[in-house]
């Protein structure tokens, strides 16, 4: 007979094994058990990240049994304060690019109108003698100054009103009085808050340019308690041919609420069918009578 082998040689187990060597390896804690996930964090950059983590934090506040500790409690809020205010800011800045893409045309357009308006009437005022006309001048210079503080500044989040819309509508003159007619017409009253702002310098104006308007706030709160419509259920549309007034009419279903997609849709097919049978009918008792009839066009 061999030699027993030791437990604490390096060679394989065999059948001489300790029990109590073997138990100890069995009873192990098992490796693959599921573990707890650690929460991973939010990716600030990404939105669709935040609001996906705005929501389940919105939907584990809202438990009725929610055992949680004051601390969390209150962390969760005040995170959860945070997504909204980033939610809001970028749905803010979405709004903003597609407003200023909105109206950069006609901001655009008149910009440059009246920065050559400005540029012909600084050659005027340079020419002129009497000082009647170089105060008329001067006035019209301030506008047209005006006006291209009012095309750059005017408020990104508000609808630009146009300021030569209803000059350039009217009947056109000579190029002499082309100037005056555009700047000697009604303003709209954001032009007088820009003529007053730019007296206070460029951060005046660019506080004027970057405000947020009240209506679009007012929409954003709006929306984010819209409900979805409740969904109704499906009307059958009356055939409007001449040749369904013959088919008898459906008679409404009163359990229609109680059936399901799969009823619906059979007896919808069974309408269906029964109207065109209807049509076909009415067809052919049509076509006979046009046969049957003696008299014609060309007789």
């Amino acid at each position: 007979m061999g030699k027993r082998p030791h437990p604490d040689d390096g060679e394989p187990a065999g059948p001489y094994e300790d029990p109590a060597r073997k138990r100890m390896r069995t009873n192990r804690p098992d490796d693959n058990r599921p573990r707890k996930r650690k929460p991973q964090p939010v990716d600030l950059d990404n939105l669709n990240a935040i609001k996906k983590r705005a929501r389940a934090i919105e939907r584990l506040l809202a438990r009725d049994n929610l055992k949680l500790p004051a601390n969390k409690q209150k962390d969760l809020e005040r995170e959860l304060a945070a997504h909204k205010l980033r939610i809001e800011g970028a749905r803010a800045k979405k709004d903003r690019s597609k407003m200023i893409q909105k109206y950069h045309m006609v901001r655009f357009f008149e910009r440059k109108k009246a920065m050559r308006f400005a540029k012909q009437l600084e050659k005027k005022i340079a020419k002129a003698t009497d000082e009647d006309e170089a105060a008329q001048l001067k006035a019209d210079l301030h506008v047209a100054q005006v006006d291209i503080d009012y095309a750059i500044y005017f408020p990104f989040m508000e609808a630009y009103i146009s300021l030569y819309a209803a000059a350039a509508s009217g009947e056109k003159k000579d190029d002499d009085t082309t100037a005056a007619q555009y700047l000697r017409t009604p303003r709209p009253p954001m032009w007088s808050v820009v003529e007053k702002t730019r007296e206070e310098g460029q951060a005046a104006l660019e506080r004027l340019q970057n405000r947020r308007a009240e209506a679009s706030s007012s929409n954003t709160e709006t929306r984010s308690v819209r409900r979805p419509a409740e969904r109704k259920a499906p009307t059958a549309k009356p055939d409007s041919t001449s040749r369904s007034s013959n088919a008898p009419a459906a008679k409404p279903d009163s359990a229609n609420g109680s059936l399901n997609r799969r009823e619906r849709r059979k007896e919808a097919r069974a309408a269906q069918s029964r109207r065109g049978k209807a049509d076909e009918q009415a067809g052919v008792a049509q076509d006979e009578a046009d046969e049957s009839d003696g008299g014609g066009f060309f007789e």
